[in-house]
């Protein structure tokens, strides 16, 4: 099984990985590293695999599917969700990795989830992502890294502030020891940042760095954005369990309409 690496060595991260796969097991599978997609044996040492039951802590276990939680569950499962309903076990499967040097305990972590799921496991929970995956549709062995599946992207429709800003941002960057990326925009902007966030996440997780405080990005030719400290605690209100990095325009102003003044330079 090819291992997934990084596509130009990191500076020293901290990365985390925390997935819950709803459902008792039978013990009638063996694993097999070919089958579920463990690059090798050593991998397998990179994680952690624990049982949870309802019995010994309900409210711990039902604040995973329910509440803010369980709306997710119906986006991404539909009526699917209810099977969460079901479950009186599940299984953790943690990883969490000083300064690596590939990406085989994410890789891993999924295999251990494909194994579960073989075993009678219904749906995995991505605790940094937020994200649901029904068993079925948990990416198949030996499939190559994708960095979509793994970070979801979240525009957030309500706003307190008085400019109406929302948020949009990453979520599961963690799980690469890197930062989630935040940007304040409107309803008309989140297509293009929407993609540019997207792309940014993509290449920071394969093991590019935000490098200095103000890191320029190249949105278009002639366009530049800056990935800054997240000064003012945005990371935290979103619960983002993550630093985070805040994306402004070339000058400091964060994002709103900025679709609308892109259409209307002159080119």
């Amino acid at each position: 099984m090819t291992a997934w690496t990084f596509t130009q060595p990191p500076a020293p991260r901290q990365a985390s990985v925390t997935l819950f796969v709803f459902g008792a097991l039978t013990d009638d599978v063996p694993m097999s590293l070919s089958r579920f997609g463990v690059p090798d044996t050593a991998a397998l040492e990179l994680c952690d695999v624990r049982m949870h039951t309802r019995d010994a802590d309900p409210r711990w276990f039902d604040g995973w599917r329910s509440g803010s939680l369980r709306n997710i569950a119906k986006i991404d499962l539909g009526d699917g969700a209810a099977v969460l309903d079901e479950a009186t076990v599940l299984h953790s499967i943690t990883a969490e990795i000083s300064n690596p040097a590939d990406l085989r305990y994410l890789q891993t972590a999924w295999a251990l989830a494909r194994y579960l799921v073989a075993r009678g496991g219904s749906v995995v929970l991505d605790a940094h992502a937020i994200a649901f995956t029904a068993g079925a549709s948990v990416p198949a062995a030996g499939a190559p890294l994708d960095v979509a599946h793994e970070v979801r992207i979240v525009y957030e429709t309500e706003s307190t502030r008085p400019d109406q800003a929302h948020a949009i941002h990453t979520r599961g960057m963690r799980k690469f020891g890197a930062p989630d990326l935040i940007a304040l925009c409107s309803d008309a902007d989140v297509p293009l940042i929407g993609t540019a966030l997207g792309e940014l996440a993509d290449s920071v997780a394969r093991g590019a760095e935000l490098g200095s405080s103000r890191h320029k990005i190249e949105v278009l030719p002639g366009v530049n954005w800056v990935a800054v400290p997240d000064e003012h605690g945005l990371g935290n209100l979103l619960q983002l369990n993550n630093t985070a990095r805040v994306i402004v325009d070339s000058e400091g102003h964060d994002l709103v309409g900025v679709a609308e003044r892109l259409r209307r330079a002159p080119s």
